[in-house]
């Protein structure tokens, strides 16, 4: 039987202000995103459905709007590059736009009981890693140093938002994160140090990891 190498799988997340203590060793990492809304958010989302509800109007733009700005827009896939062409056709070049469709049931159910979000934003704060998808996988020869460079890069465009969100032409991990409205403390890594093996394997092991788990940002 042959022999399987011996690497060291240990597992460490840092939160937002505790980055700088990721260890200074190569290995790959996992950016991921705890969403949140808060009890003032899920007031004003009850306030404003009753309301409306009151006033005999109908609430599903306000559910639609909620559902929107803190679960779906975030994580909005990027626009896919097309090329289609066929013998004798003609050929055609665009742009194929992601449109995320939420669930007419839990717009009804929500419209009809905004509470039933309470629930759904506890779970949903609780979910990553467990249960969402990695917002970003790397791999660095130096985990600290690397980590350090994207917080870096994250406050750079939160103090500037306007350079974010007005050059088309940055399409980074910190702009994007900027961009579509994330709470930078809300950021965890999960980092496996991969000291003893060597880049080469590093680099499939970053390669395989994005083509499995499909990070919304930086693809590899």
């Amino acid at each position: 039987m042959l022999g399987v190498p011996q690497v060291n799988t240990k597992v460490e997340t840092f939160t937002w202000p505790k980055l700088s203590e990721a260890p200074e060793r190569s290995g790959v990492y996992a950016w991921y995103v705890r969403l949140a809304l808060g009890e003032a958010d899920l007031s004003e989302f009850e306030q404003a459905v009753e309301a409306k509800r009151q006033a005999g109007g109908n609430p599903a733009p306000i559910v639609q709007e909620t559902l929107e700005q803190h679960f779906f827009h975030p994580f909005q896939e990027t626009a896919y590059s097309v090329k289609l062409s066929g013998a004798l056709k003609p050929r055609y070049v665009g742009e194929l736009l992601h449109q995320p469709a939420t669930s007419e049931g839990l717009v009804e159910r929500l419209s009809n009981d905004p509470t039933r979000l309470r629930p759904i934003a506890h779970v949903l704060g609780a979910a990553a890693p467990f249960f969402t998808a990695p917002l970003y996988i790397g791999m660095a020869r130096n985990l600290r140093a690397r980590l350090a460079q994207h917080k870096s890069g994250i406050e750079s465009f939160a103090d500037n938002p306007a350079a974010a969100v007005g050059n088309d032409k940055i399409s980074g991990f910190a702009q994007q994160i900027i961009q579509r409205g994330f709470n930078p403390r809300r950021l965890f890594v999960v980092c496996i140090p991969v000291g003893d093996v060597d880049s080469d394997e590093q680099l499939d092991l970053e390669n395989i990891l994005n083509r499995i788990n499909f990070p919304i940002f930086g693809r590899n």
